[in-house]
């Protein structure tokens, strides 16, 4: 079992959504438990599930914690093993169902602070696609509309959010919270 994380509308869309144990990430992307199965696919563990077998909530999400930070540990090495910050900032499209869970490792969060040396913004427009650029890079100012035209190119898409870490949190980007206090009359003209 591992965390997954897709938007709040997703779930809303799932008839079991309320069995499933969940964690707030960000935006309106939120995480519950999962499992991978063989194919590509991703099925949500229902809590009767592992109640039925004795085991708590707390043991659960130990055992998503750490199975998600172990399926993620190359990212953010690979991220502090690049000779430089690419101008454009990452991209990791290695994970077809879980890439926007690495948003949920500590030491992924890490690496891109660190490697940038402050902030970092993050997007998952895609379930198979976790972007990521330093905010003070000057390509920092178009990432929300790359984001955004992921989202409308994603096969499966996500979440037309941007986020920002400095490492150890993890909350909306201050530009994209100001997008969703707009009026929505042609909302369409915000893209």
């Amino acid at each position: 079992m591992l965390w997954c994380v897709r938007s709040q509308s997703y779930l809303e869309e799932m008839s079991r959504a309320d069995e499933l144990l969940r964690r707030e990430v960000a935006g309106d992307m939120v995480a519950f438990v999962a499992e991978a199965l063989p194919g590509s696919i991703m099925r949500g563990v229902p809590r009767s599930e592992w109640q039925n077998q004795g085991h708590g909530d707390a043991e659960v999400v130990a055992a998503a914690d750490r199975n998600t930070a172990e399926r993620f540990a190359t990212v953010g090495e690979r991220v502090l093993r690049g000779d430089r910050v690419p101008r454009d900032g990452w991209q990791f499209a290695g994970d077809v169902l879980f890439a926007g869970s690495a948003l949920l490792v500590p030491s992924v969060l890490r690496a891109f602070a660190g490697r940038a040396g402050g902030d970092v913004l993050l997007a998952v427009p895609d379930r198979s696609l976790l972007m990521a650029i330093p905010a003070a890079s000057p390509a920092a100012d178009r990432f929300q509309r790359r984001v955004v035209q992921a989202y409308r190119e994603a096969m499966t898409p996500c979440s037309r959010d941007v986020l920002v870490t400095d490492g150890s949190n993890l909350r909306l980007h201050a530009r994209a919270d100001r997008l969703r206090d707009r009026p929505k009359l042609l909302a369409w003209l915000q893209d």
